[in-house]
């Protein structure tokens, strides 16, 4: 099996992120938000995007890695007479309750031994790659200029051999740091190595919250310290991925902007991270809840932007290459605007975890009841109405198995808060629609000829989504039909490690690229059903396709393993999360 992975790590401040390659390379900045136009954009256009980067004169042997349980990561170029190192990091910390994280990128540059000589690119592109701003050196410091935004660029090299990308025989410390529209008081080495030291501090400190047994400890560290760094802090948000328009599979037109919050992608989170211990963590989620609600009461959409606003135009950008020459390049979502009737099952079911089931020293009282009942009324007057699914299909509506299933969570989410709040009057009203709505997914979610739970009503389609049925409670595991179900994706969508979502037509082709977390879902469902070893052997190998950073995308090729999809990717990382909670014997 060839890994052609996506060679990345990310770094970011809980406002932003930027992608740096394994040679340094920062290929990927959106400033000052995760949704906000890049100034750097290469991965998206490999010819003429913007970019940030290291150049060695020499050759050098490069390892690039994170430093120890934080989100700072260190390059490390080393040959027969040289050696030096390329830290890089949003400054991000926190003194009693002032949270520091200006908009700006530091990168350090330390000398180990020998006598490196170096090259520096800074090529930004304005606004995803339209426009090529002014630059010039004023005050000591490089400033580059479009429109109302600045970029400026401090740095004790010297300033024109760093603008004009000459060759620069380093010093035993060096830095640059680019600033969003800010300007910087006067600043010298040990100022940039003291923000170092503090962000890697606070990311430390961070991470010793994180429960674990020592086996998969770093590989949850790693995942929850990504969860955060997609979260965009001011209000709680969780983007779902840090980029747009990677592709599901590299020629194709299935590019879409993950820049954003999906309930459903963030409901799954809760549970994920309160199972490791990061109840404040999974709080955001409550606080990004009700800010919606406060805004449009139970006209809750599919996604939104991570300030809470409810527009996300799609426009497709045709000046730019696209990843590997996969185009469209797009910007917003248009599934914005479709009905996805699982999300309020996936709602409800995270405030049932947050505050009844995982988190019970938590005053329930803190549960808006008007929030619950008006979402459950929501779920028992639009259960039976088609919707385009939990994979946001832009074709015609059906009637969708998964989505069924959660409509029936959201009931019984409902009746357990309502039960422990006191509110009987409506037990037994929502209890038969509860034994209404399982009543109907049992008799045409269940497909004779395929013997197994479908994607939807009246079809044959296997949907990888249908393993998660048992884990909300409307089935045992060991159920005959649920055995069936989980053997016939294991058959149909599995090759080795990696599941796809489905395998039919989608109004885009037939998928090629297998879902990184159907193949936890799969993993789980094995566990379950008492097949431990396969289960693990199928674990082993899966977490062996992330990258050299221990990151996931959304999608792999099933024939090379190459990673591809939205980058990095939460659900891949909650999956994993979760997993690992099941296979360590958690519930």
């Amino acid at each position: 099996m060839i890994i052609l992975a996506l060679d990345y790590g990310v770094i970011g401040n809980c406002r932003t992120l930027a992608l740096v390659k394994k040679d340094t390379s920062m290929d990927w900045l959106c400033l000052p938000k995760f949704d906000s136009p890049s100034v750097f954009s290469k991965i998206l256009d490999s010819d003429n995007g913007g970019s940030f980067k290291i150049i060695p004169v020499d050759e050098y042997e490069i390892k690039q890695e994170y430093i120890e349980n934080t989100n700072v990561i260190k390059t490390t170029f080393s040959n027969s007479t040289s050696e030096f190192e390329v830290i890089d990091y949003f400054p991000y910390y926190k003194k009693g309750d002032e949270t520091f994280r200006d908009s700006e990128v530091q990168r350090i540059i330390i000398r180990k031994r020998g006598n490196p000589i170096i090259k520096v690119l800074i090529k930004p592109k304005m606004e995803y790659n339209k426009y090529i701003p002014n630059k010039y050196i004023e005050d000591g410091k490089i400033i580059f200029s479009h429109k109302s935004i600045s970029l400026y660029v401090y740095s004790n090299l010297n300033l024109k051999k760093l603008s004009n990308e000459d060759k620069i025989e380093l010093p035993e410390k060096s830095y640059i740091l680019i600033s969003y529209n800010k300007l910087k008081n006067p600043i010298d080495v040990d100022y940039i190595m003291q923000e170092m030291d503090n962000t890697i501090d606070y990311w430390r400190n961070w991470s010793k919250k994180i429960f674990g047994k020592k086996d998969y400890k770093p590989l949850k560290v790693r995942s929850a310290l990504v969860l955060q760094l997609l979260t965009y802090e001011d209000t709680g948000a969780m983007i779902a991925a840090g980029t747009t328009s990677i592709p599901e599979i590299k020629g194709s037109v299935r590019n879409w902007d993950y820049r954003y919050s999906w309930i459903r992608d963030y409901s799954f989170s809760v549970e994920a991270l309160m199972k490791i211990g990061l109840i404040d963590q999974a709080y955001n989620f409550i606080r990004w809840l009700n800010l919606l609600y406060s805004k449009y009461g139970i006209n809750v959409q599919t996604l939104f932007n991570v300030e809470g606003e409810d527009y996300i135009g799609e426009l497709k950008l045709m000046h730019m290459q696209g990843y590997e020459n996969s185009k469209p390049v797009r910007i917003g979502n248009a599934a914005y605007k479709q009905r996805q009737t699982d999300i309020i099952g996936e709602l409800l079911n995270s405030l049932y975890l947050f505050y009844l089931k995982k988190n019970k020293n938590l005053r329930v009282s803190e549960i808006s009841w008007d929030l619950i009942s008006n979402f459950v009324e929501t779920a028992i007057k639009d259960w039976k109405k088609k919707d385009h699914s939990i994979w946001e299909f832009r074709g015609s509506n059906k009637n969708y198995t998964f989505s069924k299933v959660m409509c029936w969570v959201a009931l019984d989410r409902g009746i357990k808060i309502a039960k422990k709040l006191g509110h009987d009057e409506v037990i037994e009203r929502w209890s038969k629609d509860r034994r209404n709505i399982k009543v109907n997914i049992m008799r045409y979610g269940w497909n004779k000829k395929a013997q197994a739970f479908t994607q939807h009503y009246g079809s044959t389609t296997l949907d990888a989504s249908l393993l998660l049925m048992p884990s909300f409670g409307i089935i045992r595991w060991k159920d005959k039909r649920m055995l069936s179900t989980i053997n016939a994706i294991k058959r149909e969508l599995s090759k080795g490690p990696f599941v796809m979502r489905y395998k039919d037509e989608d109004g885009f082709g037939i998928p090629k690229s297998a879902f990184i977390t159907c193949s936890f879902w799969l993993i789980n469902a094995l566990y379950k059903i008492g097949n431990r070893e396969e289960a693990m052997e199928m674990f082993n190998k899966a977490v062996a396709f992330q990258n050299h950073m221990g990151l996931f995308s959304e999608d792999i090729d099933i024939d090379t393993g190459e990673l591809l999809g939205n980058f990095p990717q939460s659900y891949s990382h909650v999956a994993l999360i979760n997993t690992i909670t099941i296979l360590s014997g958690k519930k």
